[in-house]
């Protein structure tokens, strides 16, 4: 793909930055806001469940949205504006069920902005390979400072501020993204149900195993973003203690990111994606066994490196497989696999678990699953100097 100017990668640059403090100010107090509100951890399982029931037709829909009717960035700002809308229902006095229902519309939707984000990006840079990892490095920096500072405020002041705050920072990300560069929109080969994700599935038969692979991996992931902040309170932890485990996280992730892109240029995605997988296994059971909040912050630390490998190994191994105008349709089934099956799995088990036999069983299974999901990486990914047959775009 020939260079893009600079100036549109440095627009979305910005867009990445934006979009990291706009998530690091709800989302990781989610789970402990809702909890404040009256939702049990257990029905907080069962909401996040169908939260990624929801997503799996919303990702589908609008990975096709994106790439043929309204274009990338369009198509990512309509999503920034429709969540912020949906989150500022929450900080109005509900009862709890109308604030359950308004929580599952927002999840729902700005779940999108991740692989939308990713697909400009993949389009816009030179040489996604090498580039994606340290400008994904740049949104998670701003992730953790965001969520280290709102951590801090909030001990002191309460969760009042989190959602206007969210509201006004989406609104501003959702300008950014109107103003992204983007490619041609993809012109369909085929007239069949299932519009531009199906295509994709269609012209690359590599995509179902990979799918599977990221989708055992990522059981975990997703409880942990449900249920880690619930286990650092159980074990005495404050909000403090969440936005520090969740802070520096999202810090190593700043120093790993690059590292993961040079290793992907050397070896390709293969070994470096089982071998980050793999180590999300462990995470999971140091989580599954935490006897203090230090223990989960120290975890989260090693968690930041595999975490970073199996993101941007799975945006990179996307981008290769498919064509340009297909990249939001890609980085889409991506998503559903993760944020929507894998979720499901997490969150609806990791409810009916919590109540019972409690952390160790909802990590000690996320850490099984994770195993699988490097076995299976090892197995579907392409490795360095494997030939990857790219189908040539429809151009629009």
């Amino acid at each position: 793909m020939p260079a893009r100017p600079g100036r549109a990668v440095g627009h979305v640059l910005l867009l990445f930055i934006v979009n990291g403090v706009v998530n690091s100010v709800f989302n990781p107090f989610a789970p402990a806001i809702l909890v404040e509100r009256g939702l049990s951890a257990t029905w907080l399982g069962f909401l996040s469940a169908a939260v990624s029931v929801v997503y799996i037709g919303v990702a589908s829909v609008w990975g096709h949205l994106a790439d043929v009717v309204l274009g990338r960035g369009r198509a990512l700002a309509l999503a920034l504006g429709l969540s912020a809308g949906l989150l500022a229902l929450i900080a109005l006095p509900l009862p709890v069920v109308a604030v359950g229902i308004a929580y599952l519309g927002f999840s729902s939707v700005y779940g999108l902005m991740f692989p939308l984000q990713d697909a400009l990006a993949v389009n816009t840079l030179a040489d996604p390979e090498r580039q994606y990892g340290p400008l994904r490095a740049v949104h998670s920096g701003s992730f953790a400072l965001g969520t280290l500072a709102a951590g801090a405020v909030y001990e002191a002041i309460g969760y009042g501020a989190a959602v206007p705050v969210f509201v006004a920072l989406a609104a501003l990300a959702a300008l950014i993204a109107l103003l992204a560069p983007d490619v041609a929109r993809a012109r369909l080969a085929s007239t069949r149900r299932g519009g531009a994700v199906r295509e994709a599935l269609a012209v690359q038969p590599r995509l179902p195993g990979v799918l599977l692979a990221f989708g055992l991996a990522n059981v975990g992931v997703f409880a942990t973003l449900t249920f880690l902040p619930l286990l650092i309170v159980r074990l005495g932890g404050a909000s403090g203690a969440i936005g520090a485990a969740i802070g520096l996280t999202a810090l190593v992730e700043v120093a790993a990111m690059p590292v993961v892109s040079r290793l992907l240029v050397r070896f390709g995605p293969r070994p470096v994606v089982a071998s980050a997988v793999a180590i999300l296994a462990v995470v999971f059971a140091w989580f599954a066994l935490a006897p203090t909040p230090e223990h989960v912050i120290a975890a989260s630390l090693l968690y930041g490196v595999g975490w970073s490998g199996m993101w941007v190994g799975g945006v990179a191994t996307i981008r290769a497989l498919l064509p340009p105008t297909l990249q939001g349709s890609g980085q889409s089934l991506l998503s559903l696999s993760t944020a929507g099956i894998a979720a499901f799995a997490g969150n609806a088990g990791g409810g009916l678990l919590w109540a019972g036999p409690g952390p160790v069983a909802v990590f000690g299974l996320a850490a099984a699953f994770a195993a699988a999901g490097a076995g299976v990486g090892w197995w579907s990914l392409p490795s360095r100097g494997d030939t990857v047959a790219v189908p040539p775009p429809a151009a629009a």
